[in-house]
């Protein structure tokens, strides 16, 4: 995966040049010098997620920052995003963000939007004997804001500010744990000891076959000895997960009953054989 970095890289940064452009698969191919199928395979390889899945949340994301932060009419917003009709850029931002483009504007909340794929930020080169699981701390509020950011894609829908305060609370009340390699967090885990719930429980894609899920798990039953233990993720089929609710099913939590938390539609699952 470490000589994919390089190509992903490049992939991402044309992709950063030309946002408003269309970008084919063949034009990107050949301006890098590799074979459509090897891009495709080193992206998806790196990433976790495929690359014409990229592109749409990146044009999306940047469409709900003009959105949010200009007056711009929705259709020249959809037009500069690449979409050929208002409808058609409302139908795929609905799909993404649970919401039409003019609702969104209208709640007018300044939540995390998801920012180009950094290389040095997503990929964390680990083992297991890096790996280090420990009770959050004030000191590393900024680290695990940063750590948000970057997870924005699975934990969707954050308001800033109210992450934030919640965040205080949960580190308080000694209910944040977090997974470390190499001086970075890789994973965290917020945990409500009076609903027995887990907020949240996410992990950087580059450390998935590193079990973190798993290990952050086994820290908080051998820490809390809950009786219980629930968490909400993402509906089968939702377009914007890449892959965390496989991570949870994985780990012992099974599908309980479909709701609707901050007007996003979620699935709640509790663990078993815990």
């Amino acid at each position: 995966m470490m000589n994919n970095s390089l190509i992903v890289a490049s992939i991402t940064g044309y992709i950063e040049e030309h946002l408003q452009e269309k970008v084919t698969l063949e034009e990107l191919a050949n301006q890098l010098n590799y074979s459509k199928f090897y891009l495709l395979h080193a992206f998806k390889e790196t990433t976790q997620q495929s690359l014409y899945n990229y592109i749409k949340r990146r044009r999306l994301n940047e469409a709900a920052k003009v959105l949010l932060y200009s007056d711009q009419r929705i259709i020249e917003v959809a037009i500069q995003t690449g979409y050929q009709s208002q409808p058609a850029f409302t139908k795929a931002f609905e799909e993404l963000f649970k919401l039409t483009p003019k609702r969104y504007r209208l709640q007018n909340k300044q939540f995390f939007i998801e920012e180009p794929y950094s290389i040095s930020d997503y990929l964390v080169w680990a083992e297991n004997q890096d790996l280090i699981i420990r009770q959050g701390s004030a000191k590393d509020q900024e680290k695990i804001l940063h750590f948000v950011q970057l997870m924005r894609g699975a934990l969707p829908y954050l308001e800033e500010e109210n992450y934030r305060q919640a965040l205080r609370f949960f580190i308080e009340g000694n209910n944040c744990y977090l997974a470390w390699a190499k001086k970075r967090i890789v994973g965290l885990l917020l945990f409500d000891p009076q609903k027995q719930k887990i907020e949240n429980l996410t992990v950087l894609p580059s450390c998935w076959e590193l079990d973190v899920e798993q290990k952050l798990l086994t820290y908080l039953i051998n820490k809390r000895r809950p009786q219980a233990l629930y968490t909400t993720t993402f509906r089968e089929s939702d377009k914007l997960d890449i892959g965390h609710r496989q991570r949870l099913l994985n780990v012992g939590f099974l599908p309980a009953k479909q709701i609707v938390e901050v007007e996003y539609p979620t699935e709640s699952m509790f663990l078993v054989n815990k």
